[in-house]
């Protein structure tokens, strides 16, 4: 099975593009219900995050990894998520003025307040962070068990269901908002049921050929129920109850139609596409620090001008991010579990 699928690419660089674009409108003055598109990917464009990560996580290491090698795996995810993570706490701190005492600061730059205070981030965008470090630390587990029962990722998505109906149905209300309810909603355990369904995906999708007509019709029924579902008001709408339910199972369906197409575009439209997925966690991190930065120091008064421009400069600052920050410390977590993999030579090899 191939490691790579260039559209779960695509529907990330996509989903990080319509947050930006979502809060970028939300942070000059705009309301968006849950009736409108932008209201729902507000909220659910993370949720896809969460089933990709799922769902790319098991494509690459449902079957290389082992007890032996879960190492590799977890230095793989620090030098992956750590290193624009300091940077993003480190510029909302230094630049936009964050507080943060010497506790907080260690839980956040530790990665430890996804475990611990889950609704105590510093850096704006950085609490779906928290959840992806607690949902990285399960997924051995679930992979290694799945090597005793292949029920593993249906028990893992199972147990996560239950939670998820949990708080679905007596942690959080539709009648309250989702500003009064958003430390609850932000719990690992409300949110794991994602990245659960992302592997129960991949245990039931990934490299099987499925044709095209299905999962084009799978996209398109997902997005209608998307654009269409019938819900209005504050988010808290949908976070809750049988909307909640309903909004995941979408989540679900439009990530597994992005994998069973595995579609390419144009040269010029997968260029773009293909860049916009690489760069799309920096993208996702750095586009509150450069929407606050320009409102503040830039003295741009106009809205509109303002918004376009963050898209702007969000786009290239990320790009650059991605390929002289990240993709140089990806490379060096490489080089430390080659060097950690080294044999000794011995005097009696040489």
């Amino acid at each position: 099975m191939k490691n790579r699928v260039q559209s779960l690419d695509y529907l990330r660089g996509l989903m990080a593009f319509g947050i930006m674009v979502y809060h970028y409108y939300s942070w000059s003055g705009y309301t968006f219900g849950t009736e409108t598109f932008l209201g729902k990917i507000g909220i659910y464009g993370v949720s896809v995050f969460y089933v990709l990560s799922g769902l790319t996580l098991y494509i690459v290491y449902h079957e290389k990894l082992t007890l032996r090698n879960t190492g590799n795996y977890f230095i793989k995810r620090i030098f992956r998520i750590f290193p624009l993570l300091w940077l993003s706490i480190a510029l909302s701190v230094f630049v936009l003025g964050r507080k943060a005492d010497p506790a907080n600061l260690f839980m956040n730059l530790s990665g430890l307040f996804g475990f611990f205070t889950h609704d105590k981030y510093i850096a704006i965008a950085s609490w779906s962070i928290g959840n992806e470090l607690v949902f990285y630390t399960l997924f051995p587990l679930v992979i290694l068990l799945s090597r005793k029962t292949r029920l593993a990722p249906l028990l893992f998505f199972g147990i996560s269901l239950a939670l998820a109906v949990w708080f679905a149905f007596f942690m959080l209300s539709p009648h309250l908002t989702l500003k009064f309810q958003w430390s609850i909603y932000l719990n690992p355990l409300n949110q794991v049921v994602l990245f659960s369904g992302g592997v129960l995906a991949g245990h039931l999708f990934a490299g099987k050929k499925i044709p095209d007509k299905i999962g084009i019709a799978l996209l398109g029924l997902a997005f209608i129920a998307f654009l269409f579902y019938p819900v209005e008001g504050d988010q808290g709408h949908i976070v809750a109850g049988w909307n909640r339910i309903a909004f995941v199972f979408i989540s679900f369906a439009i990530t597994v139609s992005f994998l069973i197409l595995d579609f390419r575009t144009g040269k010029a439209g997968g260029l773009l596409l293909s860049m916009l997925g690489e760069a799309s966690y920096s993208v996702y991190l750095l586009h509150p620090i450069v929407f606050f930065l320009l409102r503040t120091y830039a003295g741009i008064t106009n809205t509109t001008l303002l918004i376009y421009t963050g898209f702007t400069a969000t786009l290239v600052f990320s790009s650059l991010v991605y390929k002289f920050f990240e993709t140089p410390f990806i490379a060096l977590g490489q080089r430390v579990i080659n060097r950690m993999n080294q044999k000794p030579v011995h005097s009696s090899d040489q």
